[in-house]
């Protein structure tokens, strides 16, 4: 007798994969949105380590550092360690990286070739796999959060404190914010001063320019990217690191009336609806 052998036929195998097709159409926004959760994590995290260091620095020096310049001596110094740097470099000895920052001299610049992961924001496509940029054919450890200019300046020594120069309040300033590293012409590295663009934002400011700062970019591509705004990877809102040490998510909606007031620590206005 001969054995018939079982086997689908065409249909049900175009039935199968069609089954297929669907579940993994249905899994991938679920996996796409659980990747997400985990890097607005890692962000709010590295934020946090910040915004710790800097009250660290805070208690123990009295002052916080400029954006680049000498600190904490205003004469600066040849080090190690480098009597001039970012102030990501100054937050060094607050972050778990002593060595880094004893066997630096002259400046921060010298750090190159040295990528951090507290600066490095996981959802940043700009950021390179290493976390290494290139910057007038020097390799720098890329950043994606930017010091918020208003509060820290660039006055040799420093010239803010915790809290007197945030008279609005440490919870409604924001001190540190999402920003991409490569954006346009601009490529920023923690490190980066003498050869490039420090990480901050604005890079200059005056009394004109009150509440006339723009709006954050909210998940803009590589080629709309505008180095003279900042940049969130995630198109709700932007996350931020604010005064007091918190993180927080401002939603895509926010005024820019509000965001000029948060950037600014000594406004004495109250912010609107969209906060």
């Amino acid at each position: 007798m001969s054995r018939t052998r079982p086997a689908f036929t065409l249909i049900e195998l175009l039935v199968v994969i069609a089954i297929i097709a669907v579940l993994v159409g249905l899994m991938l926004p679920a996996v796409q949105r659980v990747r997400e959760a985990a890097a607005r994590a890692q962000d709010a995290n590295n934020l946090k380590q910040q915004g710790l260091a800097l009250h660290n620095c805070n208690e123990s020096v009295g002052k916080l550092p400029p954006v680049y310049n000498n600190f904490p001596n205003p004469m600066g110094g040849d080090g190690p360690p480098a009597g001039m740097g970012t102030l990501q470099y100054f937050l060094l000895p607050y972050l778990e990286q002593d060595n880094l920052y004893n066997q630096t001299a002259m400046s921060s610049d010298n750090c190159t070739n040295t990528a951090l992961k507290v600066y490095m924001g996981p959802s940043d496509p700009s950021m390179p796999g290493d976390g290494i940029v290139i910057m007038m054919g020097m390799p720098y450890g890329g950043c994606s959060y930017a010091s918020n200019y208003v509060v820290f300046g660039n006055t040799p020594g420093g010239s803010a404190t915790i809290p007197a120069t945030f008279l609005d309040g440490t919870s409604n300033t924001i001190v540190f914010a999402e920003r991409y590293t490569d954006c346009g012409d601009t490529t920023v590295g923690w490190s980066m001063g003498m050869c490039g663009f420090p990480p901050t934002w604005p890079y200059s400011y005056s009394p004109a320019d009150y509440l006339s700062l723009p709006l954050p970019q909210m998940a803009p591509n590589r080629a709309a990217c505008d180095p003279a705004q900042l940049q969130s990877p995630y198109a709700a809102g932007i996350l931020v690191g604010l005064g007091d040490g918190s993180v927080r998510s401002i939603s895509s909606g926010v005024s820019s009336y509000s965001w000029n007031l948060a950037i600014n620590p000594a406004d004495g206005r109250a912010f609107d609806n969209t906060w």
